[in-house]
């Protein structure tokens, strides 16, 4: 799972294998640790059953994306369907709110075979730029 952070917006895509390990599970987890003995910063995407959107949270290090059950499973199983996406508020400037992004992992055009490696196909793959 690959985790891109960018202003005020969090991103997580997935590969295959992810996505049937969230649908079989509920959860998927990654951590990063940045060199011996420091701190570790953990991202997991759950599945809820009582949320109401694609929601995220920090604590103590761990970022929490939340997605509504029935929601993910449909995405999970529509070959169409590439992300979740919500707007949550970020305090009390609603202007400045956080963007939730869930995406499938696509494969890369330029890339290789290790890179690319259970990624899902990539729709453009074999057209021309």
């Amino acid at each position: 799972m690959k985790l891109r952070l960018q202003a005020n917006s969090l991103r997580l895509r997935l590969k295959q294998g992810e996505v049937k390990q969230l649908m079989a599970t509920g959860v998927v987890e990654e951590s990063i640790r940045f060199f011996p003995g420091s701190e570790t910063l953990t991202y997991r995407l759950e599945l809820s059953g009582s949320a109401g959107a694609l929601t995220a949270r920090l604590k103590s290090g761990l970022v929490i994306v939340e997605a509504p059950a029935t929601l993910a499973r449909v995405w999970a199983a529509d070959a169409n369907q590439v992300s979740l996406e919500a707007a949550q508020p970020a305090g009390a400037d609603a202007e400045h709110g956080l963007t939730v992004l869930v995406e499938k992992d696509f494969a890369c055009l330029d890339g290789n075979d290790e890179q690319n490696a259970d990624t899902f196909p990539n729709p453009l793959a074999g057209t021309k730029c």
